[in-house]
């Protein structure tokens, strides 16, 4: 007999350590919108609108790559990992600061870690 694809999707277990830092993610991708802007003030630098677009349009396309790493899909991972390194290329020009590099860096290293051993779950 053949398992269905449904009892395959059940018997993937994400864990909680996962689930936290998944959610985890979805937060910091909203609230580092908000921590380029920040420290783009201490610079006194006026933030002209397409900024601000750039950065939304960055934690919406964050929030993506979270929901499809959540369902287990591979895609999810690749564009997480993309949007790392835009991330990183925005936040060095918008700040000038290796915070913003090591801010990115951290998430995707920790989640990559978590989801090691998880890799055959993903399609």
């Amino acid at each position: 007999m053949t398992k269905s694809k449904s009892a395959t999707a059940d018997a993937r277990e994400r864990g909680i350590w996962l689930s936290a830092w998944l959610i985890l993610i979805g937060i910091q991708s909203i609230f580092y919108s908000f921590l380029i802007l920040y420290l783009r003030g201490q610079r006194h630098d006026p933030s002209p609108a397409w900024i601000l677009l750039v950065l939304f349009a960055l934690s919406l396309a964050n929030v993506i790559a979270v929901i499809a790493i959540w369902k287990w899909k591979k895609w999810g991972l690749q564009l997480y990992a993309i949007l790392t390194a835009i991330g990183i290329a925005v936040g060095l020009m918008l700040t000038g600061s290796q915070l913003v590099v090591f801010h990115d860096i951290i998430f995707l290293v920790v989640l990559g870690f978590l989801v090691k051993d998880k890799w055959s779950y993903f399609e």
